[in-house]
């Protein structure tokens, strides 16, 4: 008999416990919900919390890192980028000249093609005032011969 009562008891203990418990996680978070202020303290905390942790990790990860191995690193890195860029320079610089001597071949061919066109404006010119004063003077001519 005394079981059963220490059982019930129990039960009802666990019962109010957790009846309390649940209240007053009620009234904390319906405080929290009235002060917006509250919430953004408790935000911030655990940003502050969360960044203090990150930061901790990486000091320690840094921290367990051997010097030469962060020095090899870096200098494999330096290395490999440089490269990189010499390459990409060498190839520029084989365009750079295949371009200046695209253009080279364009001014070339643009100043033949005007020398050749000012020839043939010049012979055209030169075969057309020959044709004009020929014109006149075969007018005057025979201007001159049909007055008496």
């Amino acid at each position: 008999m005394y079981a059963n009562r220490f059982f019930k008891f129990g039960v009802i203990l666990a019962f109010v416990a957790v009846i309390a418990l649940t209240i007053r996680e009620a009234v904390a978070t319906s405080a929290t919900a009235l002060d917006p202020g509250a919430q953004e303290a408790q935000r911030l905390q655990r940003s502050r919390a969360a960044e203090a942790a990150r930061w901790t990790a990486m000091g320690e990860y840094y921290e367990k890192l051997n010097g030469s191995q962060r020095i090899m690193r870096s200098r494999t890195a330096d290395a490999a980028r440089w490269t990189a860029m010499g390459d990409y320079y060498e190839k520029e610089e084989s365009q750079i000249q295949r371009s200046r001597a695209v253009e080279a071949a364009r001014w070339t061919a643009i100043g033949e093609y005007y020398k050749k066109l000012e020839a043939a404006q010049i012979q055209r010119s030169r075969a057309a005032d020959t044709a004009r004063w020929n014109a006149m003077a075969e007018y005057y001519r025979l201007k001159n011969l049909a007055t008496p």
